[in-house]
């Protein structure tokens, strides 16, 4: 059994012991981690930072070779200079500002001068290039200190890549630009003069003849009946008012700027009587003659009758090209489809027995075919009735009427009581116009020209 002091001896002896165990702890974990305080600023809050020693370690732009260092130092001033705790310091660059303008196989750069910062200082320039966005670039050597430069021998057309790379003092690169494009254009050549040519007598050596413009414009041939009397209009608005000739062909040149127009032709024969409107779209060129040929307009149709006695015959009369077939329709219950001829004059008619017919309304209508096989549009359709008793066609009025003191509101834009073909060709010249040279175009006078007049317009389509 010990004693007290056997025991005091040995408690002593293991608390000695410890001690110099919690010791070696403690140096080693000093020599492995260094703790700080937490510490803060303005923008930023460090918790408890441990700097840990470290290997050497590197990449393609710095190397670190490790150490052990405090994290933050002290704040102490001077006549000369502020030094702040925080991290450790690392010099910079600003990057260049690059501008690119093309020239004939050449592109010239400017940029602005890059600053260094913290030591650094910027000593020279060198610009890479590349054919493809992003690179991989072509560099220069060192430029030296200057904000500009041209790069030739390039090709016209190619869009070429750029950066600016600064240097300092010992060529190492420490900022880039931002990537810029380019393509070289070649110079503008001067026209060549054109000679002026030799004016006067002599044998001398005369100069060459003078360049005549080229003119830009449309001619348009036709045919229609011997001398009728031939409209054009060119987007609606008069453009020639030829006339036909004894033969009934006819022929107009009309001047006009480049672009695409709508043309469109009537005829009106020695009885004063009108065709429907022919209308086609074509697009003129700068500078050249567009020819539009093999235009056959429509025959023009009467008749001695507007209500014939069942049984009896009625006869239907009109002009169209000389020496053509006139095709008859005759729409009724039992469609009558026949032809007649015109003659050297242009005059066609045809008799039709209208008890071949059932009594009520009935319309016709006709069509050239000339000898060529060229085929007209229909004509206007001809409305008459099959009743109880003849009655004829008062004389026919002039075709050039006075213009109204209102238009109608039901879409008969010429006021000749039916609503047809002929008032949707007039439609077509003022479509979508602004306040239109004829304001009956305008059904709804709304002050344009569109579909809301065209709905109305079939509303109280006669045909």
């Amino acid at each position: 059994m010990k004693t007290g002091a056997e025991i005091r001896g040995i408690i002593r002896g293991k608390t000695r012991k410890l001690s110099a165990l919690i010791s070696v702890i403690l140096i080693s974990a000093f020599f492995s981690a260094v703790s700080a305080e937490e510490f803060t600023s303005s923008s930023f809050k460090v918790l408890e930072p441990v700097l840990q020693p470290a290997g050497y370690s590197t990449s393609s732009g710095y190397s670190l070779i490790g150490t052990i260092s405090q994290i933050a130092i002290g704040t102490s001033t001077a006549s000369s200079f502020n030094l702040s705790g925080g991290f450790l310091y690392y010099p910079f660059a600003s990057s260049p500002v690059v501008t690119a303008t093309a020239g004939d196989g050449q592109v010239s750069l400017s940029w602005t001068a890059s600053q260094g910062f913290l030591g650094w200082t910027v000593s020279g320039y060198n610009v890479g290039r590349s054919t493809a966005p992003g690179g991989p670039y072509t560099f220069s050597a060192s430029l030296g200190n200057v904000t500009s430069s041209t790069r030739t021998g390039l090709t016209n057309g190619t869009t070429y890549y750029f950066v600016v790379r600064a240097e300092d003092a010992f060529v190492n690169n420490i900022a880039t630009s931002s990537e810029v494009s380019s393509a070289p254009v070649a110079a503008p050549v001067s026209p060549t003069p054109t000679p002026t040519p030799s004016v006067g007598g002599g044998g001398g050596g005369g100069g060459l003849p003078p360049t005549l413009p080229h003119l830009t414009k449309v001619l348009i041939k036709g045919r229609a009946y011997p001398a009728a009397s031939i409209t054009i209009f060119k987007d609606g608005t008069t453009a020639a008012t030829p006339k036909a000739d004894q033969n009934g062909n006819f022929e107009a040149e009309i001047g006009a700027n480049a672009g695409i127009y709508t043309f469109s032709i009537y005829a009106i024969d020695s009885e004063n009587r009108r065709s429907l409107t022919t209308s086609f779209t074509t697009n003129i060129p700068s500078g050249q003659t567009v020819t539009i040929s093999d235009i056959v307009l429509s025959p023009t149709i009467g008749a001695d009758k507007s209500q014939v006695k069942f049984g009896n015959d009625i006869k239907f009369f009109g002009y169209a090209y000389p020496a053509s077939q006139i095709n008859v329709i005759i729409n009724s219950e039992h469609g009558i489809a026949d032809t007649a001829e015109s003659d050297k004059f242009g005059f066609w008619d045809y008799v039709l027995d209208s008890g071949s017919l059932e009594k009520g309304d009935h319309t016709t209508k006709t069509q050239t075919v000339t000898q060529d096989s060229l085929i007209s549009p229909f004509s206007e359709s001809l409305a008459f009735r099959v009743g109880d008793s003849d009655t004829l066609f008062s004389k026919l009025p002039a075709l050039r009427p006075a213009a109204p003191a209102a238009c109608n509101k039901n879409g008969d834009i010429n006021n000749d009581g039916r609503v047809n073909l002929i008032d949707f060709s007039i439609m077509l010249f003022f479509w979508n116009q602004r306040s239109p040279k004829n304001p009956c175009a305008d059904i709804n006078g709304d002050g344009i020209v569109n579909l809301f007049d065209f709905s109305i317009m079939l509303f109280w389509w006669t045909g």
